[in-house]
């Protein structure tokens, strides 16, 4: 008797899955495909010349803007070697604790705990220190 009841529940299972799918595949068919809006190789070459000044300008200006950041990054990637401070604390602490290194565990737990939200705001800042601001 348990397996006729398995049986009537494995194939309401089965209609249920195949009214799931059916509903789903409506829905998704109803949704239109996005068309690539591309510009034709004839009109690229006519625009080139015209915009080619304009973009060397702001290529210009971009290298100024990324030479801008390079202090951001050198501070992005001292406070990333500094998340390595708090194993080396936790480290220096239990197993440098016989020899008085536990004093500088301490520190170091405290500065690899700092050292995410530092990286985060040297992220943050980042385009600020692209168009000039000082952080």
């Amino acid at each position: 008797m348990q397996c006729v009841l398995a049986k009537i529940d494995l194939s309401l299972q089965i209609k249920r899955y195949f009214i799931i799918f059916l509903c789903a595949g409506i829905v998704f068919y109803g949704m239109g495909i996005p068309r690539a809006k591309a510009m034709d190789p004839v009109t690229i070459a006519i625009l080139a010349p015209i915009l080619l000044p304009y973009a060397i300008k702001a290529a210009n200006y971009t290298a100024k803007g990324l030479m801008r950041t390079v202090p951001g990054w050198i501070n992005a990637g001292t406070q990333m070697l500094n998340l390595f401070r708090l194993p080396l604390g936790v480290c220096q602490i239990f197993l440098g604790f016989p020899f008085g290194l536990a004093g500088y565990g301490f520190g170091n737990i405290v500065k690899g705990c700092i050292a995410p939200f530092l990286l985060m705001k040297e992220i943050l800042c980042m385009p600020l220190y692209f168009f000039g601001f000082k952080g």
